[in-house]
């Protein structure tokens, strides 16, 4: 199959060779069967009756697959990779720099600029290439409407490899720019090591902020002006022994953008690994599928993570994002595989935390609106919500009803427990048909839903709809669900931490 071992997903492509040589057998397969009948009837209008049946027989063993396996492969009315791709554009302010990582993230965007023509301004740079000297060229030239990417190092800088890792070894921890430090690692009569490797100085580093041009380029609100760092700080230790090309790159336009008056402003995918972020998790806002770096202290008073810029994360969620079909195909007939179940997971993520940020300003209005439009366009009898999101988004709408005086929400929240309720019963109804061996070898995950998140959906439907709760509950004792599940689960906490959402 010319597949590696231990492939990460499976991969239809891999088995095309093997698709060939079956069509190839099925053709002398029909004519094995026309020999055959030809030689049992003998006559012309046998042998012609003989090729007839032949090729419907070979006929019918391809219909049988396509017919049981047409569903799972049809794509037709799913644009999920386009218009998906499209959202990560539509998150970004004129000019932009977003910083990717992995195919995901990266060719749909590609694919929307060079075919589509969308948001051709944007630049999308991968930070998997970025380690390479030809892609490092490319930056430095112009591409569509995008100017050659801001950057102190010059076209001799990375060729040839030059600078692939850079070694952080007892550097001096005086503060200096950013600037500063790059003049000295990229002098050409400078600085390596016994082996040739380069060296970097400074460890503890900054970035100046002009606050009047940052909010002159729209990266910051006139409104939080007074907010706004007079510098951007980062420790540089804190990302191992050293600096690959790619995250002295990915600084050195950053830095550049920031030092040219955020002409170009500077953002990560929301998919791109945080270890990918050079420690600036402090100085970024989701602005819809992408988090920009701005002169602030981003984090969310909601959630306790990334914060949201609500107003134009909301202007990009409500105006310009797109749903990939998901939201006018019928429930049902969209066939919606893993990769794409995760793009909608990563995308209700995104509104259910913008929704959490606008209710923690005391917005319960817009709040109101982000929520119904992720189940309005992404329903979730087109895709379930993942593990966790359901309760989440719950929490949120009651939240509205009793903080924001929305007393339609209410009933949203009662309805999503509901449904969350009785999808997992029926996990949890399989997890107790197990013998105790086999319940002790589940996943980590099915342990959480177990022990976990089914008691805590039990104890939150008790909470906000006591009624409705006993009714449940008297119907999930009649469906035999363990009594110690539906008892408060405060005993239960320990020992099973929720796993990570894969987005």
């Amino acid at each position: 199959l010319n597949q590696t071992p231990n492939q990460p997903r499976e991969r239809d492509y891999a088995y095309a060779g093997s698709f060939y040589a079956f069509a190839i057998w099925i053709g002398l397969g029909v004519a094995g069967l026309y020999s055959l009948l030809s030689t049992a009837f003998k006559g012309v209008g046998n042998r012609t009756a003989a090729s007839v049946i032949a090729c419907l027989s070979g006929i019918i063993v391809p219909l049988q697959m396509v017919s049981q396996t047409w569903d799972d492969h049809d794509r037709s009315g799913r644009y999920a990779a386009r218009d998906f791709g499209m959202n990560y554009l539509s998150s970004l302010d004129p000019n932009a720099v977003i910083f990717t990582n992995g195919d995901n993230d990266t060719f749909p965007l590609w694919y929307a600029q060079e075919v589509e023509g969308y948001r051709t301004d944007v630049r999308v740079c991968n930070l998997s290439y970025l380690s390479t000297d030809w892609y490092i060229a490319q930056m430095q030239r112009a591409a569509y409407e995008s100017e050659p990417l801001p950057m102190q190092a010059d076209r001799f800088t990375f060729a040839y490899d030059e600078h692939q890792y850079n070694y952080l070894y007892q550097p001096d921890t005086l503060p200096v720019p950013v600037s500063a430090m790059l003049d000295e690692l990229y002098a050409y009569d400078k600085l390596s090591n016994d082996y040739g490797v380069h060296m970097i100085q400074h460890s503890n580093v900054f970035i100046p902020v002009d606050v009047n041009q940052a909010v002159k380029a729209g990266v910051v609100a006139d409104t939080a002006a007074n907010a706004v760092l007079e510098a951007i700080t980062l420790n540089l230790s804190g990302l191992g022994s050293g600096m690959t090309s790619s995250q002295v790159m990915s600084l050195d336009i950053i830095n550049s953008s920031i030092k040219g008056g955020w002409k170009r402003p500077c953002y990560f995918a929301m998919t791109v690994p945080s270890s990918y972020y050079l420690g600036l998790e402090d100085n970024l806002l989701c602005t819809g599928m992408a988090y920009q770096v701005v002169p602030l202290r981003g984090m969310s008073l909601a959630t306790g993570d990334i914060g949201s810029d609500c107003d134009k994360m909301y202007r990009n969620v409500t105006e310009r994002f797109r749903w990939g079909g998901i939201d006018v195909a019928p429930a049902g007939s969209l066939y919606l595989d893993e990769t794409i179940r995760r793009m909608v997971t990563t995308t209700r993520m995104t509104l259910g935390n913008l929704a959490e940020d606008l209710a923690e300003r005391g917005d319960y209005v817009r709040a109101r609106r982000v929520l119904d439009l992720s189940l309005e366009k992404l329903p979730v009898k087109a895709s379930p919500f993942a593990l966790q999101m359901g309760l989440e988004y719950a929490r949120t709408y009651e939240r509205l009803a009793t903080k924001g005086g929305d007393k339609t929400a209410h009933a949203v929240a009662v309805q999503l427990i509901r449904d969350e309720i009785e999808r997992y019963a029926q996990y949890v109804l399989f997890y107790q048909s197990l013998s105790l061996s086999l319940l002790s070898n589940i996943t980590n995950q099915d342990r959480y839903i177990y022990y976990r998140y089914f008691p805590a959906l039990v104890d939150y439907y008790r909470e906000i709809d006591p009624n409705g709760a006993v009714e449940m509950i008297a119907k999930l004792k009649d469906m035999h669900i363990a009594p110690e599940l539906l008892a408060d689960s405060e005993d239960n906490e320990a020992e099973y931490e929720q796993p990570d959402i894969v987005i």
